[in-house]
């Protein structure tokens, strides 16, 4: 698991940047908001998760492909809403950010619930503290870019978001355990955990609680 988990982290910067751009773009941010948001929610949650599992420094501190992976995503996002389609502006509205933004937001907590585990199972944690690892890099991010546009935080509201990257998070914790082949499962991991966030947002599930009997 050398190589594994730096893969899936440098894929999750890119799209959690991405997610982090396209919200930038939908809030009306400036050029400098939108690299900055990109960069908090691409590099936030590794972060996090690096400083808790004693990685020091931080991977985006000691590797020049994490801020460039950010970079880039941002700056995509901006060559994009510059892009002329030949569409109406409603349309155009509705696929570049709504559907955009969640496609990347579901990567995103694929592949960092893959290189959150898989790294935090490399520095030695035992099975279920490295899948919390590998959830809180997975919604680390999001949180960030939430609080920074000041809003409740995606993982905290009635959506279906932080039990994907739970499951995937235990996909990985298992492979590691029972083969060695963990390259083909952490994509399928990655995969499965983006999968059951779009079909939840699809069919409308979600771990609301009913209201309380008085």
């Amino acid at each position: 698991m050398v190589h594994l988990p730096i893969l899936f982290d440098l894929l999750g910067v890119f799209s959690a940047a991405a997610s982090g751009a396209l919200t930038a773009v939908r809030k009306g941010l400036d050029l400098v908001g939108i690299l900055v948001l990109g960069a908090a929610t691409g590099l936030g949650g590794g972060a996090v998760r690096d400083v808790l599992i004693g990685a020091r420094p931080p991977a985006f501190l000691a590797d020049w492909r994490y801020l460039s992976a950010a970079t880039i995503a941002s700056l995509a996002v901006i060559a994009a809403q510059y892009q002329v389609f030949a569409v109406g502006p409603e349309l155009r509205e509705r696929a570049r950010v709504t559907t955009a933004y969640l496609i990347v937001d579901s990567l995103t907590l694929g592949f960092f619930a893959v290189s959150g585990t898989g790294k935090a199972l490399r520095y030695g944690l035992a099975p279920v503290p490295a899948a919390l690892m590998g959830v809180l890099t997975a919604v680390g991010g999001g949180v960030i870019r939430d609080m920074l546009i000041a809003e409740v935080p995606t993982v905290l509201r009635r959506e279906f978001y932080a039990i994907p990257a739970a499951i995937g998070s235990l996909i990985v914790v298992g492979a590691d355990r029972y083969t060695p082949a963990l390259t083909p499962i952490a994509f399928v991991a990655a995969g499965a955990t983006a999968a059951l966030r779009l079909i939840a947002v699809r069919r409308h599930w979600h771990a609301q609680l009913p209201p309380a009997k008085r």
